[in-house]
C-alpha cells in the first residue's frame, strides 16, 4: 500500500486525524481544522508554526542551492 502525498485528499485526512489527536488528547489548541470548499484550513499552534517552518526551508534550501 502507497500513499500519495500529493493529492488533496490525503493531506486533508492527515490534517484531520492530527486534529482530531489533538482533541482527543485534550489539546484542542495545537491544531485545529476546517473543512471549506477551497480545502481544509489548519489552524492552532502547529496548523501556524509548520507552514512557517516549511517556507523558511524552502527559502533557505534554495539559497544554498547555487553555491
Amino acid at each position: 500500500m502507497k500513499i500519495d502525498f500529493t493529492q488533496p485528499s490525503t493531506k486533508k485526512g492527515l490534517v484531520l486525524i492530527g486534529a482530531a489527536t489533538a482533541m482527543m488528547a485534550g489539546r484542542p489548541e495545537l491544531l485545529t481544522a476546517t473543512v471549506t470548499e477551497q480545502g481544509v484550513q489548519a489552524g492552532g499552534l502547529i496548523g501556524t508554526t509548520v507552514p512557517v517552518v516549511l517556507g523558511l526551508w524552502e527559502v533557505l534550501r534554495n539559497e544554498f542551492k547555487g553555491k
